[in-house]
């Protein structure tokens, strides 16, 4: 069996397409919805706010054979970070400013620990209410 990389090119020499047209080809075949300009601008404020942390890149970093990329970890991360900011009405230069890498790793902690706190409030309404499905409504009617 041959490796990828040991297998003859499939087109000829005159017919492969220059460096130059791969982002074109790359631009051709997306599919999907193209994401709004605010969508856009957090995505790039993102991109932005992982370049600021070249610790955070080498952490983050995966490998994809012979090429290292930033994980998709680290930008999701990041974009948590970057959201909470903007829903709390700062702007792009602020964030750039404020933002920190504890910040950053710490997006994932938030969420877990709120989860815990809906978690408590439903194990407290099942023993209050009994099942799932019972409502308060429906408990104070029987009585």
């Amino acid at each position: 069996m041959t490796r990828a990389a040991e297998r003859p090119s499939t087109m000829k020499p005159e017919q492969e397409e220059p460096e130059q047209n791969q982002d074109e080809i790359w631009q051709e075949q997306v599919e999907g919805e193209t994401p709004d300009s605010s969508t856009t601008q957090a995505l790039n404020l993102t991109h932005r706010v992982t370049e600021k942390f070249p610790e955070l890149v080498t952490r983050y970093k995966s490998y994809a054979g012979p090429v290292a990329i930033v994980s998709s970890a680290l930008m999701a991360l990041a974009g948590v970070a970057v959201a909470r900011r903007l829903r709390r009405g700062q702007n792009a230069e602020e964030i750039l400013d404020q933002i920190t890498s504890e910040e950053i790793e710490r997006a994932a902690s938030v969420s877990s620990r709120q989860s815990r706190v809906w978690r408590m409030v439903k194990r407290i309404a099942h023993r209050r209410y009994g099942s799932d499905d019972a409502s308060p409504a429906e408990t104070s009617s029987d009585e």
